[in-house]
């Protein structure tokens, strides 16, 4: 039984929750809890998915600028109606219970878990998205922040003090006079003294860093733009051609200013209602650890069932180019170093490359369907084959971690997609499935929803897919709840 100091603080804390959502204007929303237990049922009952087209569902969540979610763009990002849906309730988590994203990206899950008064944990391989992730969660003094603003731009040097940056094919990307502008703004940013304010100009300097490269602007994995790139009767030619004149003549400073200036006010909003403790707690979600720990757990993994909900949208098998897409930032950032990318992209899960090593001694997935479908892939391109089973070793790995850190009676979003794989379908929706039953994680409820592409774009986009639909497979351990029945 709580104890009557429980129950006031547990009062206390939905009722924070309650006014924060309406202060927020999410008061409008329907009663997630009595839909979701509504859909969960209809599952139950039929044991079909159930298609939930979440756009429609939340209509008030489709504003494109939502508080802090577009401080940085970031490739395949949640759907935000997602988190929010399965944070709107009690059944599966309550105010300060633990919200663990083992792939966070730029932390969307995280966001909602904080403004749903959760404590919310993170993990992401990529260093740029963890970045993002702990600037978009941490609480920023926001008057400071536009006085710093100020002074980087009267402090802006006419000459940058140090070496050519280590950017990966520096001259491609940027004309010189870009880059020595890019450089002379990043100098002055990294003297700021407050590391929360550093790390937010940081944020906004690697959108500029994009914004100002010759990188096509409508994809996310960089490709050069060039002059008269499209035929003449095409609608980009006259603007991408008119985005490269601009280009050699921009004044980075002025696009760092409208960046910063938009995203101050987003950390403004953001920051509306009280929101809990977040933290980016590693890099591998196959290794849930305290790795970036200061409070003293640094380097210990996360408590066995200490996670009440995991939302979570891991990438597709070879579907996804994180690094690729983020390379130019991760230079200018010197998150990693040119001669680290190769490095940096083998931490991946779902990467799309292999070593001759490691395709040497992939092994077996022992899941019946996906040993089937890798052969027939195998017949085809063996390396693909490879790529596809080494992603679904680390999905084991990773969603038995899942399983360790969760309560009894916790719950587990997976967002999911089939795509290809050397043109061949790959039901990468049933083998997650498999490999979470097998580590005893039950099926409470599959639903599926129309989405926007999520692919990007690379030479090998024939042979991929256009991703149209999503699983979000919910699942319990220790069994079906009952309110579920």
């Amino acid at each position: 039984m709580k104890s009557k100091n429980s129950n006031r603080l547990h009062a206390a804390a939905e009722a924070s929750a309650t006014q924060g959502r309406e202060r927020l204007g999410d008061s409008v929303s329907p009663d997630c809890q009595a839909l979701l237990q509504k859909l969960v049922r209809q599952y139950q009952r039929r044991k079909q998915p159930v298609s939930v087209t979440f756009r429609q569902l939340l209509p008030a969540l489709n504003s494109a600028d939502r508080f802090n979610h577009l401080i940085h763009p970031y490739p395949a990002k949640l759907l935000v109606h997602i988190p929010y849906f399965f944070l709107a309730n009690d059944l599966l988590s309550m105010p300060g219970d633990i919200v663990l994203d083992p792939f966070c990206g730029s932390g969307t899950v995280l966001v909602e878990a904080q403004l749903a008064n959760r404590r919310a944990y993170g993990a992401d391989a990529n260093p740029l998205a963890r970045l993002i992730a702990r600037v978009k969660t941490t609480r920023l003094d926001t008057a400071a922040a536009k006085r710093t603003l100020n002074e980087i731009l009267k402090r802006i040097p006419s000459k940058p003090s140090g070496g050519r940056p280590d950017v990966v094919n520096l001259e491609h990307w940027f004309y010189p006079s870009t880059a020595r502008q890019l450089q002379c703004l990043r100098e002055v940013i990294m003297r700021v003294r407050t590391p929360a304010i550093r790390d937010f100009f940081i944020v906004c300097f690697s959108v500029c860093v994009r914004k100002v490269s010759l990188a096509d602007p409508r994809l996310s994995v960089p490709v050069r733009l060039r002059l008269g790139q499209y035929p003449k009767d095409h609608p980009f030619r006259a603007k991408s051609d008119a985005h490269l004149r601009r280009l050699r003549r921009v004044r980075v400073s002025e696009i760092f200013k409208r960046i910063a200036e938009a995203n101050i006010t987003r950390m403004e909003q953001r920051q509306v209602v009280g929101t809990t403790f977040a933290e980016i707690v590693c890099s591998d979600a196959r290794k849930l650890m305290y790795e970036y720990s200061l409070n003293g757990n640094r380097n210990k993994p996360l408590a066995d069932e200490s996670v009440q909900l995991i939302i979570t949208s891991p990438p597709y098998p070879g579907a996804q180019k994180y690094i690729r897409s983020c390379s130019l930032s991760l230079g200018w950032l010197q998150l990693c170093r040119t001669a680290e990318l190769r490095a940096c992209k083998a931490r991946i899960i779902g990467r799309e490359e292999l070593s001759n090593a490691e395709r040497s001694s992939v092994l077996p997935t022992k899941i019946a369907g996906a040993e089937k479908r890798l052969a027939a892939i195998h017949a085809r391109n063996p390396i693909r084959a490879k790529i596809a089973a080494t992603y679904l070793h680390d999905m084991r790995v990773a969603i038995h971690e899942m399983y360790r850190v969760l309560k009894p009676g916790g719950h587990a979003v997976i967002v999911a997609a089939n795509n290809r794989v050397a043109g061949m379908e790959f039901r990468t929706v049933d083998y997650l499935q498999a490999i979470a039953g097998e580590c005893g994680l039950f099926l409470t409820a599959c639903f599926i929803d129309a989405i926007r592409s999520r692919g990007l774009m690379t030479k090998r986009n024939h042979t991929a897919s256009v991703i149209t639909r999503e699983w979000i497979l919910v699942f319990s351990k220790g069994g079906i709840p009952a309110w579920s029945r």
